[in-house]
């Protein structure tokens, strides 16, 4: 059992990764620069599904690879392409140079993302154990946040001097990470363990393609779709509201600041509403927020805050919840499957706000996308949840 004491020092690493793993100095700006390239919306959430797309065609072969080169080495790989592309958005000006950049960027994340969490899991269990998964997770994340926060204020403020500046300085951050995953420890996987490429796909089948799993990534690819459709709308809707440029930094603050509480809360939610009350929980109140800011505008503000809140949750408790029920061989590779699932259920989301926020305005989008939260959610409900009822560990681990 982990006690509350100071952590382990992987786990003390591995918060100092987290707290560079921020793109929080430009994501304040991100949609503001697109269109000072002259960008519609409809082109920007193209963009967005071409990110999409890139994450779906690298996932499962970037999650094998991280499982033969390593999770730490994918980690660190990853990075440095993250780092390429943030500085590489910077330089872009014209459509098809951002796609290079979004592919690129996805390139990189997806060497990350099954990776992550995979590193992280086996680690706690040599040394620790991986009940402590949530909540050393779920506080990563915070601290992401955290550090998000204060970097959105700064990108606010750096923005103002030039809408260049802030992907420039991100990239910098983005460096200093770099040289933490570099005294990551490396954890042994038994040779028995690794997966070869015939095995990867049934291995994806067995144990995401089929099952209760199949059912519960899914519909965390909805929430998040949603979530994510909403996100791309904050920053025409707040500057429509009177906030101005410096300002969304502040906004963006206050909106990382509550997010990461949330995420920090993780365990205590787990332990207290339950993973299956949480997914239908957090849905039916985004809905509620997306539909209320169609009629009401203000309240967009604090919906905005919750999608963030429920982003930041979703992803420690969900892959908590995977984790539990997958096993060593092949980790990464179904985290990566996981992720791309989450990626495919995006796109449709992502183009139908853009969409609509071009043909009538964005809080009819807004609107828009909360109805069809509310209705999916109550779908949900009335065909039972998605959450499997068995002990964690159920799925055959190997």
């Amino acid at each position: 059992m982990v006690g509350r004491s100071l952590p382990a020092r992987p786990v003390l690493k591995y918060y100092l990764f987290m707290a560079t793993n921020t793109a929080a100095l430009s994501v304040p700006i991100w949609v503001v620069f697109l269109r000072s390239r002259g960008l519609s919306f409809t082109e920007i959430v193209v963009l967005d599904a071409i990110w999409w797309l890139g994450i779906i065609g690298g996932e499962v072969p970037t999650g094998y690879l991280a499982d033969r080169i390593g999770w730490r080495e994918s980690l660190l790989a990853g990075n440095l392409v993250r780092t390429v592309g943030v500085v590489a958005m910077g330089l872009s000006n014209t459509f098809p140079a951002l796609v290079g950049v979004y592919l690129l960027w996805a390139l990189g994340s997806t060497m990350q993302s099954g990776s992550a969490d995979a590193w992280l899991y086996e680690v706690l269990d040599e040394r620790i154990g991986t009940e402590a998964f949530t909540r050393v997770r779920g506080r990563g994340n915070a601290l992401t946040l955290l550090v998000g926060a204060l970097a959105s204020v700064t990108g606010g403020y750096v923005a103002a001097q030039g809408l260049r500046l802030p992907f420039y300085v991100n990239g910098a951050l983005w460096l200093v990470g770099t040289a933490v995953l570099a005294t990551f420890p490396a954890v042994t996987v038994d040779p028995g363990d690794r997966v070869s490429p015939a095995e990867a796909l049934p291995l994806l089948r067995e144990r995401l393609l089929s099952g209760d799993l199949r059912r519960f990534v899914l519909w965390v690819g909805v929430v998040l779709g949603g979530a994510q459709g909403v996100a791309r709308l904050t920053q025409p809707v707040s500057v429509d509201l009177g906030i101005p440029i410096a300002g969304l930094g502040w906004l963006y603050a206050l909106f990382t600041v509550l997010a990461a509480v949330a995420s920090a809360r993780a365990e205590w939610i787990r332990d207290r509403i339950g993973v299956d009350g949480w997914f239908l929980l957090a849905p039916a109140v985004l809905g509620t927020l997306f539909v209320g800011a169609w009629a009401v505008p203000l309240v967009a503000l604090p919906g905005f805050v919750a999608l963030r809140a429920v982003k930041a949750t979703t992803t420690p408790l969900a892959n908590g919840y995977v984790n539990d029920r997958i096993g060593t061989a092949g980790r990464a590779t179904v985290l990566s499957g996981v992720s791309m699932v989450y990626s495919l259920v995006k796109i449709p989301f992502s183009l139908l706000g853009g969409a609509l926020a071009d043909a009538s305005a964005p809080l009819v989008a807004i609107g828009a996308l909360g109805a069809l939260l509310l209705a999916a959610t109550a779908l949900v409900h009335r065909r039972g949840s998605p959450i499997a009822t068995d002990e964690p560990g159920a799925t055959p681990a190997d």
